[in-house]
């Protein structure tokens, strides 16, 4: 009976009109929070796959100036090798001839004297070998 009162009908119209306008609202505001999310979540991954790119780029970068890095180090090592070896060749031929210095000396002075400039057959052939040129 109380259904039947207009009031009662507009009354219950308006409830009824309600209940849809706010279900129809939260439907609607569910749909979009969804694919806020989704789209956050494709952002999110996106960024993700960028950064996984970036990073592999800077690790191969790096790795190629290491290696880089190692080939001079191995010229490096290589060249000081070289160096030293010739060094300690020198260093043996300048005491061999530091020892053959006296010995040149007095086969100049057992010659008789015959020096010019203070050097004699002796000491200008010990003199010449220092030097590189064949005796």
């Amino acid at each position: 009976m109380w259904i039947s009162s207009p009031i009662n009908q507009a009354l219950g119209l308006c409830v009824a009109a309600m209940l849809v306008a706010g279900g129809s609202w939260y439907s609607g505001y569910s749909s979009a929070k969804r694919a806020g999310e989704a789209q956050l979540a494709a952002l999110r991954q996106e960024y993700a796959a960028q950064a996984l790119a970036a990073e592999q780029q800077y690790s191969a970068k790096l790795a190629e100036a290491a290696e880089q890095q190692q080939k001079w180090y191995d010229f490096a090592q290589h060249q000081s090798s070289k160096l030293a070896q010739a060094t300690q060749t020198l260093d043996a031929q300048a005491a061999l001839l530091q020892k053959e210095i006296p010995y040149a000396i007095a086969q100049d002075a057992a010659s008789g004297g015959h020096c010019h400039s203070g050097l004699g057959a002796d000491s200008l052939r010990l003199y010449r070998r220092a030097l590189g040129y064949p005796d």
